[in-house]
């Protein structure tokens, strides 16, 4: 298991001398995970980390980190130069996978949905992060809201699904009603006096922010605000108007990948003439240029984008409107993390939102493509325009299609080293932004942002000439 895993792995990489010092360690550390994975009594079962008792405006208690997950980190916790790629136990194991849903999906901000997907009161959505649900609705007062999705009465699950035009919420065991705004309702057929529904609404999810149209939680009670978090992200996105795209259209995807190597596929950029041929035509591998600041992110840019008789070319759509010139001309991608991907074109977004299924290993992902607020042009037809954005989605969708061929591949790949002790090696020039994403994964997993001395000193050519126009 993962204890013969880590062993073995101590064994190749550090010599006896090491497992002699620390097997005492992990055994009592194996014995800590199998405590931490068991489920525990309370409302719909979620785990003691999310639904413990906790006094308001206090944080709760972080679970302890194994020492074995730390010894498989320190290699990659160190200078590209010197550092190697994330051990496989962090892909394959499944005592790993339930302490990294309490530590980061439990302790930090992420991506939940867009805020178009509940443009309107009595919208609603489920998602499921791991083995939590949640729900989040937008109320009469165009509020929105999240909740975990548990019934006050005796724990069922309150919604299995998605919706539009919901007046309430209504839990299938009894029929107890709750407002969009979590608040009890009803009890048929039983009376609850007034002042014991005030007590009874459903659990909140504690932190709800926005930003660049998308919803993001924190389940820590009082979080530090999302843009904390973003440094300087929100500043190079000023121009965007984010708020205001429109969707066109998403697809869902059930991928046999575990999350965080859709976030490195994302921001590698150097599989693309491997994997993408349409796409090495209009976003080349050598015209991948840094745009990244502090913050908990990685970003870079495709600059000249390379009009390609593709449907993304510029000539399809009109841009956003405020962009400076380089900007009209470039393609922006940046990982927030932990789970949401964002490709920015001059007329277009496309995002991939992740979140880690029950089973470790797989993940459920939406992609979602988003056009700039005023993309059709005059001269074209609405149903024209329709073809264009169709067109577009094909486009990406196909990208997306082959890069789930390839984490899926990836995955098992990792299955097959597990147990061998080897780390990957990273390429500096190239896996820059993975090294900086599995650091920050590293950082997160002790409650921590990313440790900037760590990170290589990149070059800052695109965002000099952003400031420079």
């Amino acid at each position: 298991s993962f204890l013969a895993q880590t062993l073995a792995s101590l064994y190749l990489e550090s010599g006896v001398q090491e497992i002699a010092m620390t097997a005492g360690l992990l055994a009592q550390t194996l014995r800590h995970v199998q405590r931490q994975s068991r489920p525990v009594a309370c409302l719909g079962r979620q785990r003691a980390t999310l639904c413990s008792a906790v006094a308001p405006g206090q944080q709760k208690v972080m679970p302890v980190m194994p020492e074995e997950l730390q010894v498989l980190g320190r290699p990659t916790a160190l200078p590209i130069e010197q550092a190697k790629v994330l051990h496989p136990a962090f892909y394959t194991s499944e005592a790993y996978a339930e302490i990294e849903r309490e530590r980061i999906f439990g302790m930090h901000w992420f991506a939940a949905a867009h805020t178009h997907e509940l443009s309107k009161p009595g919208d609603v959505k489920v998602i499921e992060v791991g083995k939590t649900s949640m729900i989040l609705t937008r109320d009469r007062n165009n509020k929105l809201n999240a909740f975990y999705n548990t019934c006050r009465h005796r724990g069922a699950r309150v919604c299995s699904t998605s919706t539009s035009g919901c007046k309430q919420l209504v839990c299938p065991y009894h029929w107890w009603a709750y407002r969009l705004d979590g608040t009890l309702k009803s009890t048929p057929p039983a009376a609850v006096p007034k002042e014991r529904k005030e007590q009874l609404s459903l659990l909140r999810v504690p932190g709800l922010e926005t930003f660049a149209g998308m919803i993001f939680l924190n389940q820590q009670p009082n979080p530090p605000p999302l843009r904390d978090c973003l440094g300087d992200l929100p500043a190079k996105l000023e121009r965007y108007d984010l708020d205001d795209l429109q969707i066109h259209s998403h697809k869902r995807y059930d991928i046999a990948g575990d999350w965080k190597l859709i976030a490195e596929n994302f921001v590698d950029f150097y599989h693309i003439d491997a994997v993408h041929p349409e796409l090495s035509k209009f976003s080349r591998v050598d015209d991948h240029l840094p745009y990244q600041g502090h913050g908990q992110y990685v970003g870079f840019v495709t600059s000249p984008l390379t009009d390609c008789g593709g449907p993304g070319d510029r000539h399809h759509f009109n841009s956003f409107p405020r962009l400076r010139e380089i900007e009209s001309n470039s393609a922006l991608f940046f990982h927030i993390f932990p789970n949401v991907s964002v490709t920015i074109y001059p007329h277009s977004v496309y995002t991939l939102m992740t979140m880690p299924a029950k089973t470790p290993g797989r993940t459920q992902e939406q992609l979602t493509l988003l056009m700039a607020p005023d993309a059709r042009k005059a001269d074209v037809s609405s149903d024209e325009y329709t073809e264009k954005c169709d067109a577009l989605m094909r486009f990406v969708t196909n990208i997306n299609d082959e890069d789930v061929d390839a984490i899926e591949n990836l995955q098992l790949g990792l299955g097959n080293l597990n147990g061998q002790g080897v780390h990957g090696e990273f390429l500096p020039k190239y896996d820059w932004p993975v090294h900086r994403f599995q650091n920050m994964v590293l950082s997160g997993l002790h409650g921590q942002l990313l440790n900037p001395e760590l990170m290589p000193k990149l070059g800052d050519s695109f965002e000099r000439k952003v400031l420079s126009q």
